[in-house]
């Protein structure tokens, strides 16, 4: 089985979430190089000027780009979040309301910080002198950081908590502590983490892509009649493609002729639920909050 035939929303958003978690490592990385290497090279951090303007601004549209992935990663798997258990679908509501404040935090601490957030904040405060003046800023910066790595964490747990064995929810766990710890060991340990993340969310993905991890919510495909996930566009068996899901041409709510206990009694479950039009309006309403979040820091950096 290809990559290129995802079966499952969850699937194809595990995908995105550990494409953004490579990519957040690799953008971690070439800060801490660069704000080493200027600290080594005694330069002042916290100085203003054109060339340090223009990496704040740079550093700032990166991690925007990068946090498009963990975006769209998070509406697929809240589109198929009922693709398995019950407790699946909580832990992924809850995961997407921590993943919402980690972001507007995030920005909100960027533009604090100057770009150097995290452990990096340590080297920007130590090429200052750790001078008074610049202590507020830098206990800011670092609270702000552990609360971000805190909700990170916890999200990216709740994301995948009942698609994985005990001892990857071990590892996850002890991924946990590495990234926390990031803020006080200038970023290295947090690298380590999400080195560690990538791999279990990939893992994850490749056990549902293979099969060995089926969804709950399964149905027969029109064509071949193997058990194919509910919200499949295209079977894994005989590569027939749907213009709507299985759960579209299913759902008894399409059909108020046809009460959800005789679809249960009929096909052995009940039907997959989309996201409502409610619960897509505060879903539009948070990412809304995180666009003004970026519009406010960018602000904050061009005029104050």
């Amino acid at each position: 089985m290809g990559d290129k035939q995802s079966k499952s929303l969850t699937e194809i958003g595990l995908k995105y979430v550990y494409k953004y978690l490579i990519l957040h490592f690799s953008l971690l990385l070439i800060i801490l190089l660069i704000s080493t290497a200027l600290s080594l090279n005694q330069q002042n951090l916290l100085t203003l000027s054109a060339s340090k303007f223009l990496f704040v601004i740079a550093i700032f549209f990166l991690f925007i780009l990068v946090f498009i992935f963990l975006i769209l990663g998070l509406a697929n798997i809240v589109n198929g979040r009922r693709e398995f258990s019950d407790q699946h679908e909580s832990n992924v509501l809850s995961a997407t309301t921590l993943i919402i404040i980690y972001l507007i935090i995030y920005f909100i601490n960027l533009t604090i910080a100057e770009g150097f957030t995290g452990g990096t904040a340590f080297l920007a405060a130590a090429s200052s002198g750790f001078s008074l003046s610049v202590f507020p800023q830098f206990y800011l910066v670092m609270t702000l950081s552990i609360i971000s790595h805190l909700l990170l964490g916890f999200s990216l747990i709740y994301l995948v908590k009942k698609l994985i064995t005990k001892g990857q929810m071990m590892q996850l766990k002890l991924t946990y502590i590495l990234l926390v710890l990031g803020t006080f060991t200038i970023n290295i340990t947090a690298l380590i983490a999400y080195l560690l993340f990538y791999k279990i969310f990939k893992d994850v993905y490749l056990n549902i892509n293979q099969g060995n991890l089926k969804p709950a919510l399964v149905a027969p495909c029109p064509k071949c009649s193997c058990e194919i996930p509910i919200e499949a566009r295209i079977c894994m068996f005989c590569g027939v493609k749907f213009e709507k899901t299985i759960s579209d041409q299913l759902d008894p709510r399409l059909n108020f002729d046809v009460p959800e206990s005789d679809y249960k009694l009929k096909h052995g479950y009940y039907p997959t639920q989309r996201l409502t039009k409610e619960e897509k309006r505060k879903f539009f309403y948070f990412i809304g909050l995180i666009i003004i979040s970026i519009i406010v820091g960018l602000v904050l950096i061009l005029f104050i």
